[in-house]
C-alpha cells in the first residue's frame, strides 16, 4: 500500500527532525568522553534488549511447545489404553484407569465418552463448555479455559479402536506449573539483562573516557600552543604523540615564520612582509592549467641521520640518492621539479603533455623503491650509511608555470594533486608508496591484484576524502622486470 502525500511529507519532516537532532547533538559542547558513553551505552541497551526480546520469545515458545507435546503424549496414551475398555463399555476398568491418571499433579481430570457424545466415565475436574461441541472437528482438538481456580488447557481425541470410533476422550492439563515456570524464566532473563546492560553502560563509561583522554591531551596541547606555551609530550609514541609532535613543529614554525617577518620587516613594510611569506603575490604569475602527475619521494628518519653526522657527509649522501633518482624520473619520462631538503618532487605530463603521465608516475615510484633497495645493498657492503623512503602520487589539474618574479623565478606546478601528493608521501610506509583511486583508474604497472584498496581517507587540509591505494613494489617490480631499468641506471652513473 503506497503512502499519500501528506503521509510521505510527514515522514520526510519527522527524517529531517531527527536528523537535525542528532547533527545538534554530535556538534554540541557536550565533552567527546560522554558522547562517547552515551552512544556505546545506547548500543548496548539496544542491543540486549532486542536480543532479550527474543530470548523471551523463544524460551515461551519453547516452554508452551515442550509442555503441549507432553500433554499430547499423555492423551495418547489415554487413547490407547482406553480403546479395548471403551469398546466392551466396561465403565469399571475405565474409571479406574481415569483415576490413575488425574493423580498426577499436572492432569485436573479427564472424561471419556461414547461415540454419540454421552458421558460414560470422567474423574478430576471438567471443562466449563461441554466438550461435545468439540467432538468431531479434527482428529485431535484443544481449548483454553478458566474457571477461577484453575488455569487449564484441554485436549479431545477420538478413541479408536480396530479402526472404529468407540468413543472421545477429554483430558484437562494445569497450566499454572507452566506458567509459573515461564515466569520465573522470564524473571532470570530480565534480570539478568538489566545487570548485563548496567555493566556494559559502566564498562563502556570507563572505555569511552579512556579512549577520550588522548583527545583530550590533544585538546589541552592545542591549548598550551595557542597560549604560546611548550605542549608536554608525556613520552608518547603512537599516533597521538606523533599529532603532538606535529603541533610542536607546526609551533616551531610559527615562531620562526614570525622571526622571519620580523626580521623582513626591517627591510619593507610589515604588509609586504605579510604577503611575501604567504605567497599570494606571486601565485598565479604566468600560470596555466595543465592535468599531469605529481610525484613525492622523502626520506623516513631524515631529521635522525642528519644529527649524528656532519653536513658535508649528509649532503653527499643525499647527492648520491638524489642523483639515481633524477635518472629513474628521466627513464620514466618525468622531470625532477625541485629538491626540497630531504625531499623530491617529479612531475609528469608537465611541461610536455603526456597522456600516459599517470603510468609513467607509478612506475617512477616503483623504480625509485626498488632502486633505493639496490644502492643500500651496495652501500651496505661498503659500511656505509643507508636510508628508506615514503613515496605518494596523486594525478589531476594543476597551475604549472613561472612563479616568482621578472629577477627571480621557479617553474613548478601548485595545486589540490600537488597537495594530496605530498600528504601522502607523508602517510606512506617506510618503502611504501601510495597512490590514489584516480591514479590506478588512469593506468597502472603491473596486475591490478598489485594494488591494495585502503579506503577514502581525510587527509590533513582538505575536506573531501581521498581514496587511497598502496602499491605491492615488489609485485609490480617483478611484472615490469624492474631490474632491467635498475641495471641500465646504474650502469650510466658506474659507468
Amino acid at each position: 500500500m503506497s503512502m499519500g502525500p501528506d503521509s510521505q511529507r510527514e515522514a520526510r519532516a519527522s527524517g529531517n527532525w531527527l536528523l537535525a537532532g542528532w547533527r545538534r547533538y554530535e556538534n554540541s559542547s557536550i565533552p567527546l568522553g560522554l558522547k562517547w558513553s552515551f552512544n556505546i551505552a545506547a548500543l548496548i541497551v539496544t542491543t540486549m534488549g532486542v536480543l532479550g526480546f527474543f530470548l523471551i520469545q523463544q524460551q515461551e515458545t519453547g516452554y508452551r511447545g515442550q509442555a503441549d507435546r507432553f500433554s499430547r503424549v499423555i492423551v495418547e496414551q489415554l487413547v490407547r489404553i482406553s480403546g479395548e475398555p471403551l469398546m466392551a463399555a466396561d465403565t469399571l476398568a475405565l474409571q479406574i484407569l481415569l483415576q490413575r491418571h488425574v493423580q498426577s499433579p499436572l492432569i485436573l481430570g479427564a472424561a471419556l465418552y461414547t461415540a454419540d457424545g454421552a458421558l460414560l466415565v470422567d474423574a478430576g475436574v471438567s471443562p466449563p463448555d461441554a466438550p461435545e461441541e468439540y467432538f468431531g472437528r479434527s482428529p485431535s482438538y484443544t481449548w483454553d479455559w478458566e474457571n477461577g481456580e484453575y488455569s487449564a488447557v484441554s485436549y479431545v481425541s477420538p478413541v479408536v479402536f480396530q479402526d472404529v470410533t468407540a468413543g472421545y476422550l477429554t483430558v484437562s492439563i494445569d497450566r499454572s506449573p507452566l506458567e509459573q515456570d515461564i515466569r520465573d524464566t522470564l524473571r532470570f532473563l530480565v534480570v539478568s539483562a538489566i545487570l548485563l546492560t548496567a555493566l556494559g553502560v559502566i564498562l563502556a563509561s570507563i572505555l569511552a573516557h579512556r579512549l577520550s583522554r588522548p583527545i583530550e591531551h590533544l585538546a589541552r596541547a592545542g591549548e598550551a600552543l595557542n597560549a604560546g606555551r611548550q605542549p608536554r609530550l608525556a613520552g608518547r609514541r603512537d599516533e597521538i604523540g606523533q599529532v603532538l609532535e606535529t603541533f610542536q613543529h607546526l609551533a616551531a614554525g610559527v615562531r620562526r615564520n614570525n622571526q622571519v617577518e620580523a626580521a623582513l620587516s626591517r627591510y619593507v613594510s610589515p604588509q609586504v612582509a605579510q604577503q611575501v611569506l604567504a605567497d599570494d603575490a606571486n601565485i598565479a604569475l604566468g600560470g596555466s592549467s595543465v592535468v599531469g602527475s605529481v610525484l613525492f619521494c622523502d626520506i623516513v628518519g631524515f631529521t635522525q641521520l642528519s644529527e649524528s653526522r656532519q653536513p658535508a657527509e649528509v649532503v653527499a649522501l643525499l647527492n648520491d640518492y638524489f642523483g639515481y633518482f633524477a635518472l629513474a624520473a628521466e627513464s620514466c619520462g618525468g622531470t625532477v621539479d625541485k629538491f626540497i631538503g630531504d625531499c623530491i618532487m617529479i612531475v609528469f605530463g608537465v611541461p610536455n603533455e603526456d597522456p600516459h603521465h599517470a603510468l609513467h608516475a607509478l612506475t617512477c615510484g616503483m623504480l625509485i623503491q626498488a632502486l633505493t633497495r639496490r644502492i643500500n645493498q651496495v652501500r651496505e657492503g661498503r659500511n656505509e650509511s643507508t636510508v628508506m623512503l615514503r613515496v605518494g602520487i596523486s594525478c589531476g589539474p594543476m597551475l604549472a608555470g613561472n612563479l616568482g618574479s621578472a629577477e627571480r623565478m621557479q617553474y613548478t606546478v601548485v595545486g589540490d594533486t600537488v597537495n594530496v601528493a605530498a600528504r601522502l608521501c607523508g602517510m606512506a610506509e617506510p618503502g611504501g608508496v601510495l597512490l590514489t583511486g584516480t591514479m590506478l583508474a588512469s593506468g597502472h604497472p603491473g596486475s591490478s591484484s598489485h594494488y591494495a584498496d585502503l579506503g577514502a581517507a581525510q587527509l590533513r587540509g582538505r575536506t573531501e576524502n581521498v581514496a587511497v591505494c598502496a602499491m605491492n613494489v615488489d609485485a609490480v617490480a617483478h611484472d615490469v622486470n624492474a631490474d632491467r631499468l635498475i641495471d641500465r641506471i646504474l650502469s650510466t652513473v658506474n659507468g
